[in-house]
């Protein structure tokens, strides 16, 4: 029953923060501007040609009925057609979703084993230069803006060095009906840049989480026990310190996967990267009011979905939150 209580609960909450995240952004990309002027040639228009242009898109309905009509999109999966591209804002945002899962997962590759591998080492060593070098190396990571860090990226690894290309996604190849990039060599140079971008402030908090949880494992009996037993560092260390610091690790891992592919927006824009994020910053731009709500919803859906996953993840494995919620 602790189980069908905490999935009750955040299911319960994703729908409220659906709806609110709808409202929102519904509100928001109506108050940008008119989508018609970007539709038609204004050199050559007449008042007429604007006037039946905003009745065909239905911009003359009143805000709160275009709104329920957005919702009965949403729920059949219908968003419409894109205003510029001319084809289905849903299938658009399926077909640029590839490039956002691939960007995500290799920075989360690095990341995860990175982070969690210099965090065991900290707290291991904790109070050397080692440890202090780790902390005071992910204050900087976390504190400088990711579109600054980007720029610098390109600059080193593209313009002083030439190693990388600054933006694109290169070349790609098929896989499962999909296109990849990290499939081929030049797929692979393109990706290192983006990635590294959404990787490195990533390992500084993973880094800081798992510092913080071995120090404190490291303090507890069970492991003087295992020490006193004969067992090596490495075997206490990698055998049971990690383990029992997993829970907080895997949970901030899923957590920071779904802020990757609701907020690669930056990255993804600096980069050229053509995915979802750079896809929502274009229509917007554009005004395609069809796309941005579709990549707005998807986005939205995918976070809420990722959050509400590790919270059943971290109920499973963590039974004091199972009690929690009964009480």
């Amino acid at each position: 029953m602790g189980l069908i209580t905490v999935a009750t609960r955040r299911l319960s909450q994703a729908i409220l923060l659906l709806f609110l995240m709808s409202l929102i952004a519904f509100l928001g990309i109506h108050s940008v501007g008119n989508p018609v002027y970007n539709i038609l040639d204004m050199e050559t228009a007449s008042a007429d040609d604007i006037r039946r242009a905003t009745i065909a898109l239905g911009l003359d309905q009143p805000i709160w009925w275009q709104y329920l009509l957005f919702a009965k999109s949403v729920v059949t999966g219908s968003f419409g057609t894109s205003y510029i591209y001319h084809v289905s804002a849903f299938g658009l945002v399926l077909s640029k979703l590839p490039a956002t899962l691939e960007l995500a997962s290799i920075a989360m590759l690095i990341a995860a084993p990175l982070g969690v591998l210099l965090g065991l080492l900290a707290g291991r060593r904790n109070g050397t230069a080692f440890d202090r070098t780790v902390l005071k190396a992910s204050v900087f990571a976390l504190s400088i803006p990711s579109f600054w860090f980007s720029m610098v990226l390109i600059l080193v690894g593209a313009v002083l060095t030439g190693w990388f290309p600054s933006g694109g996604r290169g070349e790609t190849t098929g896989l499962f009906g999909l296109q990849w990039s990290f499939l081929t060599a030049d797929g692979l140079r393109h990706i290192v840049l983006p990635a590294l971008a959404l990787a490195i402030p990533n390992i500084a908090l993973i880094a800081r989480l798992a510092r913080s949880g071995t120090i404190e494992v490291e303090s507890l009996d069970f492991t003087r026990f295992c020490q006193a037993k004969g067992l090596s560092p490495r075997r206490v260390l990698f055998r049971h310190t990690l383990a029992n610091i997993s829970v907080p690790v895997v949970t901030i891992i899923g957590l920071q996967f779904g802020g990757m592919l609701a907020f690669a927006v930056v990255v993804e824009t600096i980069f050229a990267w053509p995915g979802v994020g750079k896809l929502l910053i274009d229509s917007i731009q554009l005004l395609d009011r069809p796309v941005v709500m579709a990549t707005l919803t998807f986005v939205s859906v995918a976070f809420v979905a990722l959050n509400a996953l590790v919270d059943l993840f971290h109920a499973v494995l963590d039974p004091r939150v199972r009690r929690s919620s009964q009480r």
